[in-house]
């Protein structure tokens, strides 16, 4: 079991799977030397160590070695031919008259083999073969779904801490102006409700503060329980940072040929296909040839005997099976083209929306908030004279911070949404890597089961 994980492992790390874990979607992590399965003592984990930790320990892919066992051992018994058989026949034995005793026994002696026509051992493999790929795909497609949510709660993760990072900020800041204004009530040129204002936001902070410091425990356990594991780690490695280059529609419609659903269908349709040449197979029928001995006379004499046997073909005693095997096929051919045209669909929708919030995140960044910061000092000046009130001041520190805000939540949907798009295509959405990958799927069609075979 060890080795088989160990050889999963590598192929996530190789980017079969949930490749964000790999790519720059985070900015600098420390690397994978220091995350071994001893670094959350180190208080501080990475991305890579995470999904580590959950493909080795998560409880939902832990059945699997097992289920391979199962469809290795069905692939042996669909080999396994006939055994011969062995028949014994006594005749004229303690009867009456002339046939009392045994002086007139006749014994047969004889052995038989059943031979399969219409290749049905070698259809039982490919069909055992088929169910083989068919566990595979599903535990492909059951391994991605972990990883994604490993990573999202990853993201979760992040998102809290920059929240509490965004919440201190907004304290030094509410501190800095409560300070400002207690020096302007002793001297008499505002009045106490001022002070009163800013303390009572300055409360709220700190409060908001608590409350974020509890999100991030829930997130850490959360985390955690990815792997069945504690939260033996202060925080995670890494921030939502702008992504600086996104993929295009044109590189995500080219992954729909990898989605893990869409491959786990076409292994459904040649797993029908494999079932039904089974079926059809059994509509030839088998042959049966024997030979032995008999024994006459009180085994006095003996001669040899063959046997030959076969059912009468009057019909086809299997044509219902036949016909619902070629019905599950064609269900299963429907069902991918069913199953294309919605990832289609899902894939466009989620790569508009991540770069709807990228464009957000932008705006909020290069126009936004350094306005919002303009606007913040020059109403702290304004204050100092008397130009304006604390509401005023109260605002503009509002409209800082909501910003601020905005643009935390746009980056985490950016990272949300990119997530998005792997999961479906089991993909790296990183435009470079599809760059290299582009040329291999345009103008694809899907092969089917028979021109696969």
């Amino acid at each position: 079991m060890k080795r088989y994980l160990e050889s999963a492992l590598l192929a996530c790390k190789g980017g079969l799977m949930i490749a964000s874990a790999c790519t720059l979607v985070l900015l600098p992590m420390k690397g994978v030397a220091a995350a071994t399965s001893e670094s959350a003592s180190d208080k501080t984990i990475t991305l890579p160590w995470v999904l580590e930790k959950t493909l080795l320990s998560n409880p939902q892919l832990q059945s699997f070695p097992y289920e391979l066992r199962v469809s290795e051992a069905l692939t042996l018994q669909a080999g396994i031919t006939p055994n011969p058989k062995l028949s014994v026949e006594l005749e004229n034995l303690l009867g009456t008259g002339d046939k009392q005793g045994v002086e007139n026994a006749e014994v047969s002696l004889g052995l038989s083999q059943l031979i399969e026509l219409g290749d049905k051992r070698q259809r039982r493999i490919d069909f055992a073969h088929a169910s083989k790929r068919q566990s595979l795909a599903e535990y492909e497609l059951l391994r991605l779904e972990v990883l994604s949510q490993a990573t999202l709660s990853y993201y979760q993760l992040l998102r809290f801490q920059a929240l509490l990072e965004w919440n201190q900020q907004g304290i030094q800041i509410e501190q800095k102006a409560l300070k400002a204004i207690e020096l302007r009530a002793k001297a008499g040129a505002v009045a106490k409700a001022d002070v009163t204002k800013m303390a009572l936001r300055l409360m709220r902070a700190r409060s908001a503060q608590q409350q974020l410091e509890g999100d991030i425990q829930v997130a850490k356990q959360r985390l955690a329980a990815n792997w069945a594991g504690e939260a033996h780690f202060d925080r995670a490695e890494g921030e939502l940072a702008s992504l600086t280059e996104l993929p295009s529609a044109a590189d995500v419609l080219n992954a729909i040929e990898t989605a893990p659903q869409y491959l786990q269908l076409l292994s459904v349709e040649r797993l029908m296909y494999a079932k039904r040449r089974v079926e059809e197979s059994k509509a030839q029928y088998d042959i049966t040839l024997g030979m032995g001995i008999r024994s006459y006379d009180g085994f006095d004499d003996a001669a040899l005997m063959f046997n030959f046997s076969m059912p009468i073909p009057l019909s086809n005693p299997n044509q219902g099976n036949i016909l619902a095997a070629k019905a599950n096929e064609s269900l299963a051919m429907e069902q991918q083209k069913l199953v294309r045209g919605q990832l289609k669909l899902t894939l466009l929708e989620v790569h508009q929306s991540m770069v709807n919030s990228a464009r957000q995140a932008e705006l909020l960044q290069k126009q936004l908030q350094p306005l919002a910061q303009q606007l913040l000092k020059e109403t702290e000046l304004a204050y100092q004279t008397g130009q304006t009130n604390v509401l005023q001041l109260a605002d503009a520190q509002s409209e800082l911070l909501n910003i601020k805000r905005e643009l935390i939540e746009a980056r985490t949907a950016v990272y949300q949404q990119k997530l998005e798009l792997e999961r479906i295509t089991g993909q790296s959405m990183s435009a470079a890597h599809q760059r290299k990958l582009s040329h291999s799927f345009l103008n694809t069609e899907p092969m089917t089961a028979q021109e696969n075979h």
